[in-house]
C-alpha cells in the first residue's frame, strides 16, 4: 500500500496556453525542502515548474517567473521566517493571490501556502489554504501533503483517507530524528540498514533514503551511501534529490568519471539548478588537482576555470546561494583573480549577515554556512577571525567527518596560495589535519 501517494489528488486536465500544474515559489535556502515537494508532487503524477530546473541566467527572472506562473494551473508557496525578506516570493504571493482573485478566468487558479516554521504571510486571505509542515523539516509527507494536493485542485480532503494515515504518519515524523541520533553517534550501519527496509516509510517516498543517504556521506561513509542509493533508487529512479546525492557520493568516493556522468546527465535533462551545477563544478576541481599531480598545468588550469564557472553561473541565477557564492569565490582566488575574488567574498559576507539577522543571531545550525564565512574572511585577509570561526564549525558538527574532510581539501588549497601569517596558517594545518 502506497498509504498517503494513493490518497493524493491527481492533477486537472490544464487547458490549452498552461504550460504547469503547479508552480512553487520558494526562496534559495530552501531549496532542498522545495526539490524534496518537486520529487514527491511528480511522483503523484504533475508537472511542476521549478525556477532552478527552468530559468536562464542573464534573461531577466522577474519575467521569467510572472511568465511560468501566468501558464500554471496551481501554485505552492513554500513560506518559512527567512522568505519574510525575499521580494521575488512576495512579488510570486502578490501575483497568486491575483489570480486566486479574478472573475474573469474561466479556469480558477488556486494555491496553497506550505510553511516550515509555523510563520504565515503578512495578509494571508481567510479561507486560504495553509498547511503547516514544520515538523516535516526534510520535505513533505503525511496527511498534510495529501491535504496539499486537495488544495491544488480546490477539493477539501477526503476525510476517509485521514484515519488510514494517523498512525503512520506518527512514525515518519519520528523517523528523521532517530536517523540524526544514529549518525551522531556513528552507527551508520544502522542509518544504511534503513534505507534497505520494506517499511512503507521507505518504499513509499524518496525524501527519507535522501536525508539517510546525506547522513552516511556527511559521515564520510561514501561506499554505505552508494549502496544505500542503489536500493533507494531501484524504488524512486525518477527522483532528482536521490541522483544528486549519487553524483556527490561518487565524487566523494574519488569515481569522478562516473560522478560527472550522473550530473552531466541531470543537466543535459534540464536540471541546471544550482545544487546540481555546484556539485559538478566541485568534480572540475577534483579534476584539475588531478590534472596538475600529472604535471599537466594547461589542462589543469582548463578544469579550474570550468569550475570557476559552474559555481559563478549558480551564483548569478540564484545570488542568495552563499555555496555557489563562495566556490566562485575560492575558485577566482585559485586562478590568481584576486580582484574578483575579494568582489565576491563581500557579496558572499553581506548576503550571510541577512541570515543572520533573519534568525535573529547567533550560528547557523546548518555545517555549510557556519565555514562559509570563515572561507570568505580567509580571502579578504581577515586571518584571525576566519580561523577562530572555522574551530568553532568543526567542534559543533565534528560527526561530520565527510563534510569536514570535503573542508580541509579546499582550505588546503587556499593555503597554497594565500599569503596566511606562519602562526594562523599552522593552527588551520593542525585544525584540519592538513
Amino acid at each position: 500500500m502506497n498509504y498517503w501517494i494513493e490518497h493524493c489528488a491527481p492533477p486537472r486536465a490544464r487547458p490549452k496556453g498552461f504550460e504547469w500544474d503547479v508552480f512553487i515559489s520558494y526562496r534559495s535556502l530552501d531549496r532542498v525542502w522545495a526539490t524534496a515537494l518537486y520529487d514527491m508532487l511528480t511522483q503523484c503524477g504533475y508537472t511542476v515548474f521549478l525556477d532552478q530546473y527552468v530559468l536562464v541566467a542573464g534573461q531577466g527572472l522577474a519575467s521569467q517567473l510572472g511568465k511560468h506562473l501566468a501558464r500554471s494551473a496551481s501554485g505552492v508557496l513554500v513560506w518559512s521566517e527567512r522568505t519574510a525578506d525575499s521580494k521575488w516570493v512576495e512579488s510570486e504571493l502578490d501575483s497568486m493571490v491575483a489570480r486566486k482573485n479574478s472573475v474573469d478566468s474561466e479556469f480558477p487558479f488556486f494555491f496553497v501556502v506550505a510553511s516550515l516554521d509555523r510563520g504565515q504571510p503578512p495578509g494571508l486571505q481567510g479561507g486560504q489554504l495553509y498547511l503547516d509542515f514544520s515538523e516535516y523539516p526534510d520535505g513533505p509527507m503525511g496527511t498534510d501533503l495529501v491535504k496539499l494536493t486537495f488544495g491544488l485542485q480546490g477539493q477539501p480532503l477526503d476525510k476517509p483517507a485521514v484515519g488510514r494515515m494517523l498512525a503512520y504518519e506518527k512514525s515518519i515524523k519520528e523517523e528523521p530524528v532517530k536517523l540524526r541520533a544514529m549518525a551522531k553517534s556513528k552507527l551508520f550501519e544502522k542509518v544504511e540498514e534503513r534505507v534497505a527496509s520494506d517499511e512503507p516509510a521507505y518504499t513509499t517516498s524518496a525524501t527519507l533514503s535522501g536525508v539517510a543517504v546525506d547522513l552516511l556521506i556527511r559521515g564520510k561513509q561514501y561506499p554505505a551511501a552508494l549502496r544505500a542509493l542503489e536500493q533507494a533508487m531501484e524504488r524512486f529512479p525518477g527522483s532528482v534529490r536521490l541522483r544528486q546525492l549519487r553524483g556527490l557520493a561518487l565524487r566523494r568516493n574519488k569515481q569522478l568519471d562516473e560522478a560527472a556522468y550522473e550530473l552531466n546527465l541531470l543537466v543535459e535533462q534540464g536540471h541546471r539548478d544550482t545544487e546540481t551545477l555546484g556539485i559538478l563544478a566541485a568534480v572540475w576541481a577534483d579534476q584539475w588537482e588531478q590534472r596538475l599531480a600529472a604535471g599537466d598545468s594547461a589542462a589543469a588550469r582548463d578544469a579550474l576555470e570550468k569550475s570557476r564557472d559552474l559555481y559563478a553561473e549558480g551564483f548569478e541565477k540564484v545570488p542568495t546561494d552563499t555555496y555557489t557564492g563562495i566556490n566562485a569565490t575560492s575558485k577566482s582566488a585559485l586562478l590568481g583573480d584576486m580582484d574578483k575574488a575579494k568582489n565576491l567574498a563581500d557579496q558572499v559576507l553581506s548576503r550571510l549577515k541577512e541570515m543572520e539577522a533573519e534568525r535573529g543571531g547567533g550560528p547557523s545550525r546548518d555545517y555549510w554556512e557556519r565555514v562559509t564565512e570563515p572561507e570568505a574572511l580567509l580571502i579578504k585577509g581577515e586571518w584571525e577571525r576566519a580561523a577562530e570561526l572555522y574551530h568553532g564549525a568543526r567542534i559543533a558538527h565534528q560527526h561530520e567527518e565527510g563534510s569536514i574532510a570535503s573542508t580541509a581539501t579546499q582550505l588546503g588549497r587556499l593555503l597554497g596560495v594565500l599569503d596566511v601569517p606562519t602562526d594562523v596558517r599552522e593552527q588551520l594545518v593542525a585544525e584540519f589535519g592538513l
